[in-house]
């Protein structure tokens, strides 16, 4: 599956950007690292709308929620993108949803969107 989540806020703080997102570890726990991974790892991660576009900005992808688990890319290459854009982050899982702590600091569920693709 693929999880989308949109910019929100970009910030700096000393040399590294943050890219916040409407989304974070409430809607996509298994891509923050903390279920159940013992080492931390990226999920591939682009901003959805510029796929092709060459990485030139390193930031941070964090999520919404008072906590610095919140975070689904840590210090990733991505093409410069602004407040709005959307963020799909791949391989996100079946269970994305479900495994999160959905209403986490009282942040709305994430929308789930299924397709039925046909092979023709």
């Amino acid at each position: 599956g693929v999880y989308l989540t949109r910019i929100i806020d970009i910030k700096t703080s000393g040399e590294e950007t943050f890219w916040v997102v409407d989304g974070g570890l409430n809607h996509q726990l298994a891509a923050s690292g903390n279920f159940g991974t013992v080492v931390r790892r990226n999920y591939p991660i682009a901003v959805a709308d510029r796929l092709n576009a060459e990485g030139d900005t390193e930031t941070s992808v964090v999520g919404p929620l008072c906590t610095p688990l919140d975070r689904l890319g840590d210090r990733v290459l991505l093409p410069r993108a602004e407040v709005g854009d959307l963020i799909a982050i791949f391989c996100a899982g079946a269970y994305g949803a479900s495994a999160s702590p959905a209403g986490f600091l009282g942040h709305p569920p994430a929308r789930e969107i299924l397709a039925n693709a046909k092979n023709s």
